[in-house]
C-alpha cells in the first residue's frame, strides 16, 4: 500500500526565500537600533559615556545577582491522595484497590 508522499522540493525554494525575507527585516531593524544607540551614545561627553557604561554594567550585575537568590521554578507539593504511576518493576493491579500507596521502591533494589 502506497502513502502519501511529501514532495518537499517546490515548499523547500519558498521556505528559502521566506528566510531570507524575514531575516534581512531582522538585519535591517537591528543596524536601524544600532544606529540610533551609537548617534544617542556618541552625542554624550567621554566623562558621561564612562558613567552610562558602568551604570549599564552595574545594572546587569544587580540582575545577574538577583537571579542567583530567587527561586523562578517552585516545586509543588504532594498532596496526601498523591499515588505514584506503576513502576515497570511493579505488578500491574498494586494501586487498584485505592487502600494502600504503592511503594516507592524500585523492585530490583528492594531487599
Amino acid at each position: 500500500m502506497k502513502t502519501q508522499s511529501n514532495d518537499n522540493s517546490s515548499s523547500t525554494a519558498i521556505n528559502d526565500k521566506i528566510a531570507q525575507v524575514v531575516s534581512a527585516y531582522i538585519v535591517s531593524v537591528q543596524v536601524k537600533m544600532a544606529t540610533a544607540i551609537a548617534g544617542r551614545f556618541n552625542a554624550y561627553s567621554a566623562p558621561k559615556q564612562k558613567l552610562v557604561l558602568l551604570s549599564i554594567v552595574a545594572i546587569t550585575i544587580a540582575i545577574l545577582l538577583a537571579g542567583l537568590f530567587t527561586n523562578s521554578y517552585t516545586i509543588p507539593a504532594l498532596h496526601q491522595s498523591y499515588k505514584p504511576a506503576t513502576h515497570i518493576g511493579m505488578a500491574s493491579d498494586v494501586n487498584l484497590s485505592g487502600r494502600r500507596d504503592a511503594q516507592l521502591t524500585d523492585s530490583l533494589t528492594k531487599k
